[in-house]
């Protein structure tokens, strides 16, 4: 299967070594823009901004201000705003307004919308603006380390049947097992679909899902500069190190 290619900002996902994504978890407008000015002297590419850590959801004139100057302080790194339903405690209309607000004042390049809820808020709206503002959809799915390879499968097809620019799919990942079953099933689907696929694994064990992603077909593996990022992640130069000694294109 071809792999459709999907631009987030400057930013193109496709085949081949993996982009360098490193999540923001600040909690106010100024521990964003700090974290956003660490990444900025790193090689990380994209940014992931977790809306659960963030205290003014509820103020949508903070909000927009805040995505401005986080994406100010970036530049031409994108910004994915990360809403998921077991992080942050919403209503589905809450939810539904905050995606709305980020779309319509375009404030990030993409969104990542959970899965889950695609039956439970005006999805086919809120997807219609994102398509009419270039704001890219991703649907994702957290799932636990029991789920079969062959559901894991299933679900990257089912976020791809309902749209999705981009399926991404995590796990947590105190198991091998439930690593290189969710690696081996990233690299199925990735045979079978057209657009691009992520795989996270949470915890120690998510830098070996990270360094092997152009083996199984993830177009963002995930770094930490300094403190920012997740703990457990490799530093991105080292990551990025990583990739390009197992990249299998030359010059990569």
């Amino acid at each position: 299967m071809i792999l459709k290619t999907v631009t987030i900002g400057t930013v193109t996902l496709s085949a081949g070594m993996p982009k360098i994504g490193v999540v923001l978890t600040g909690a106010d407008r100024q521990t964003l823009l700090g974290q956003a000015a660490q990444v900025l002297t790193s090689t990380a590419q994209v940014v992931v901004w977790r809306l659960s850590a963030y205290q003014e959801l509820d103020n949508r004139a903070e909000l927009i201000n805040t995505a401005s100057q986080l994406q100010q302080v970036l530049g031409t790194i994108p910004v994915i705003a990360d809403f998921q339903t077991d992080q942050a405690a919403v209503t589905p209309a809450e939810y539904y307004q905050t995606c709305l607000t980020l779309v319509n004042n375009r404030a990030v390049a993409a969104i990542d919308i959970d899965f889950t809820l695609v039956n439970q808020i005006d999805y086919v709206t809120l997807a219609k603006q994102m398509r009419a503002n270039g704001v890219r959809l991703l649907l994702s799915r957290t799932l636990s380390v029991t789920t079969s390879e062959s559901e894991l499968v299933a679900t990257y097809a089912a976020m791809a049947a309902a749209g999705a620019d981009i399926a991404r799919m995590t796990i947590d990942g105190q198991d091998a097992r439930a690593v290189l079953k969710l690696m081996t099933a990233t690299a199925t689907a990735r045979q079978q679909l057209e657009i691009p696929l992520i795989a996270t694994v949470t915890g120690a064990l998510g830098r070996f899902n990270s360094v092997c992603g152009q083996l199984t077909g993830s177009v963002l593996a995930f770094g930490r500069v300094g403190r920012v990022g997740e703990p457990e992640q490799l530093p991105v130069n080292q990551l990025k190190q990583a990739l390009q000694t197992l990249s299998t294109v030359e010059g990569a």
